[in-house]
């Protein structure tokens, strides 16, 4: 699927894979790779925790938004979203615009799994275990489902099996438009 010519959003919660299936994904169907994290990063100058320290969730909210509306100007990219992407409906409106929300979903015992052991992560300072997370999870989930033009589960699968999927679904979505 390499004449795809629109923007590919991988939304999800902290921990469901969104920056390793952006690698693999945008190799497979050659697109470039583009991270919200890391960009608000290089141009802020702070790491995230710092940021969300320093200056506040809302302050970060806005960079997000900056970035989305900076990146959804040129297409062919894939772009992974920070966890909390989809609390700002602004941020919704741009990605529907600019191509296709991909949700990548895990239940909240493999999400601890695959977080417990990363420090930068504000929203689970002194929260860090499974019941905190499916919390957390819970509030975005209705948000989550609603942005979303495909739901790919990622637990037990590798990263091709769910990469794969996303080029089968998306190549079913396309055709039906």
């Amino acid at each position: 699927m390499k004449n795809f010519n629109r923007d590919i959003f991988l939304i999800g919660f902290m921990g469901t894979g969104k920056s390793a299936i952006s690698s693999q994904l945008g190799e497979m169907m050659a697109l470039e790779v583009l991270d919200t994290d890391a960009l608000i990063v290089n141009s802020t100058g702070m790491s995230i925790p710092e940021i969300f320290e320093r200056k506040g969730q809302d302050y970060f909210r806005t960079q997000e938004t900056e970035i989305l509306q900076k990146i959804s100007k040129t297409k062919r990219h894939v772009i992974s979203c920070g966890g909390g992407v989809v609390l700002k409906a602004e941020n919704i409106e741009i990605m529907k615009k600019a191509g296709k929300i991909i949700l990548l979903t895990a239940s909240a015992e493999t999400i601890y799994q695959r977080v417990k052991n990363d420090e930068q992560r504000p929203l689970l300072k002194g929260n860090l275990n499974a019941e905190y997370i499916n919390e957390l999870m819970g509030k975005r989930q209705a948000a989550y489902h609603e942005a979303a033009d495909i739901i790919i589960e990622t637990d037990h699968k590798n990263m091709a099996e769910i990469c794969s999927e996303i080029i089968t679904k998306l190549e079913i979505l396309e055709g039906t438009e």
